[in-house]
């Protein structure tokens, strides 16, 4: 790949102030002229591909004049093309893979930063993320190397792994957006480990990498180590996004309530049962649990579970905290981000009357010909095997269930278990041998009608074996 001429061309064209690479000038028109194909488009940001003289380009453009005074930041701070373009110059003058950094320009008013764009060469290839072959000992070896070049070079992104594009033949590796790149005069033992870290929480990495990247024995140990902690603290942070405006989940006022839905999940159907949930209950619902606290019932592949109020101390207690409906969504989200099985969240609202709670609702898909634990009447052992695999790996995701009980363990008609009634799942983090003893002698205690001491005895071996830990410790 030929070095970036910092020479660059700079000029004003239809109010734009344009940085760009000399080799690019000619091809410039034709690329802004060109339509193109958009790739990502959000209100402040759109992405297009563009195919002009044989060759793709990509034109990023940030729209900050549709944020009303977002220009006005970056009379302070660098556009996000112009940091990029800066250190995709500094990245690439280092030796590091990369893919062309073509022009950046900037539209300026009085008010601020009308426009950035910034315009890169496409390179053929894939993100490593969806590469089939990413586990490979040759892929893994030619991520080592490119991960040692850059970290020798002083270069760390922690976004890294969604921005490496692979080309399978011949096997070549480049970096993609770097506007989250650090550049530095040198990286340490634990920031190359912080950054490996990440890259193995997001990409498994295998022994060819190690090798390729020169790191062995205690190194090795260490990032995994590290590795798991950062993926459950990263996985944490990225359940809250449930609750907030992005590309999969937002807010809708639909029959009188604000409700936070999974929006490729919102049909004409589901916006009926959320147009009146409480007459879905009433009238069309096959209801499962009648109660004081809650009532659940299902139709049309959806199950909709309403909270009521119970205790006249809660009214005081839920100004205060979530309800238990916006508490129950986001743990199922959660646990769905970290390979739990559990009903699958859809959508979520409180009913107030001046902030008062009065009832919460929580909408989710029905887990087809579901069983729980207690009617199994198949094969013992499999049933045992994977309500081990779900606990030990519950618990080794952080969270514990204070009811694991058989009736909150369900089978579906595939046969695979799922993990239902989050409202005693709590996520300290660390399970220690106590919690996790507890939890088990619960679900144990309610086996006992249906299950034979020796399948009890089976399914906690297997949960052991599983998290690598001694029976002794759990003290049951």
């Amino acid at each position: 790949m030929r070095p970036y001429d910092e020479s660059v061309i700079r000029f004003n064209r239809n109010g734009v102030r344009w940085q760009l690479d000399p080799d690019f000038a000619p091809t410039l028109d034709q690329v802004l002229g060109d339509a193109g194909q958009i790739v990502k488009e959000s209100p402040a940001k759109r992405v297009t591909l563009h195919h002009v003289g044989g060759r793709a380009f990509y034109v990023k453009r940030y729209r900050n004049d549709a944020v009303p005074l977002r220009g006005a930041k970056f009379f302070f701070k660098p556009s996000h093309s112009r940091r990029e373009w800066h250190l995709a110059l500094e990245i690439q003058r280092r030796g590091v893979p990369l893919v062309r950094h073509l022009a950046y320009g900037e539209r300026w008013a009085v008010t601020g930063l009308c426009e950035s764009l910034l315009i890169t060469e496409a390179f053929d290839g894939q993100s490593l993320l969806e590469f089939p072959d990413r586990g490979a000992s040759e892929t893994q070896a030619a991520l080592g190397r490119l991960v040692r070049q850059m970290h020798n070079r002083g270069v760390v992104q922690f976004d890294l792994a969604p921005n490496i594009l692979v080309r399978a033949r011949p096997l070549e590796l480049r970096r993609v957006d770097v506007h989250h790149a650090q550049v530095k005069d040198a990286l340490s033992d634990e920031e190359r480990l912080d950054n490996l870290a990440w890259l193995n929480s997001l990409l498994p990495l295998g022994e060819a990498f190690f090798t390729a990247y020169g790191w062995r024995g205690e190194q090795v140990r260490r990032t995994l180590q590290r590795s798991v902690e950062v993926r459950r603290a990263f996985l944490r942070r990225r359940a809250r996004r449930c609750l907030k405006r992005n590309a999969e989940f937002a807010p809708r006022d639909i029959g009188g309530l604000r409700w936070q839905v999974r929006l490729p999940r919102l049909s004409p159907v589901v916006e009926t049962v959320l147009r009146e949930p409480d007459h879905f209950l009433a009238t069309r619902a096959e209801i499962l649990k009648p109660g004081r606290s809650s009532t659940v019932g299902k139709a049309d592949d959806l199950v909709l579970k309403r909270y009521n109020l119970r205790k006249f101390e809660n009214l005081f207690k839920d100004l205060f905290r979530p309800s238990k409906a916006r508490r129950a969504f986001h743990k199922a989200y959660h646990l769905e981000l970290v390979g739990v099985s559990t009903a699958r969240p859809i959508a979520t609202a409180d009913r107030r009357w001046l902030r008062w709670l009065g009832r919460s609702y929580f909408l989710m898909e029905e887990i087809p010909g579901a069983k729980d634990l207690g009617q199994w009447h198949g094969d013992t052992a499999p049933a045992i095997h994977r309500v081990a695999e779900l606990v030990a790996r519950l618990h080794n995701e952080g969270f514990r269930h204070r009811d694991l009980k058989e009736t909150n363990l369900v089978f579906d008609r595939e046969q695979r278990v799922f993990l239902l009634d989050l409202e005693g799942l709590e996520f300290p983090g660390v399970v220690s041998p106590t919690r996790a003893g507890a939890d088990l002698a619960r679900l144990l205690r309610g086996m006992e009608r249906n299950f034979s001491a020796a399948a009890r005895g089976a399914l906690l071996d297997r949960y052991c074996a599983l998290r690598g830990v001694d029976r002794r410790t759990l003290a049951i």
